[in-house]
């Protein structure tokens, strides 16, 4: 799957959905680097998730139920830089 900028997709979106309709091209829409869609064609059938890496979902989601669940006092960060500057 190639990435491709918003603006990219933006200035070529006739010939990429062209692309994805004949050739099966899929992409990965980015902005900033960062990806935030992605164009495939109907069909697409996005990577499965093997065992493994489902207990490390599980495991990396109880973890986070736990932090979150801490009972540390929450801090504000607007208060600790006004602290910072002072």
């Amino acid at each position: 799957m190639k990435d491709i900028g918003i603006r990219e997709l933006k200035a070529r979106a006739s010939e990429l959905v062209r692309q994805v309709a004949e050739e099966h091209a899929t992409y990965t829409i980015t902005r900033r680097g960062l990806p935030v869609g992605v164009l495939a064609p109907p069909d697409f059938v996005p990577l499965k998730r093997s065992k493994a890496g489902d207990a490390a979902w599980d495991r990396l989601e109880e973890l986070w139920t736990r932090a979150d669940q801490s009972s540390r006092p929450r801090k504000s960060a607007l208060r600790e830089l006004a602290k910072m500057r002072r």
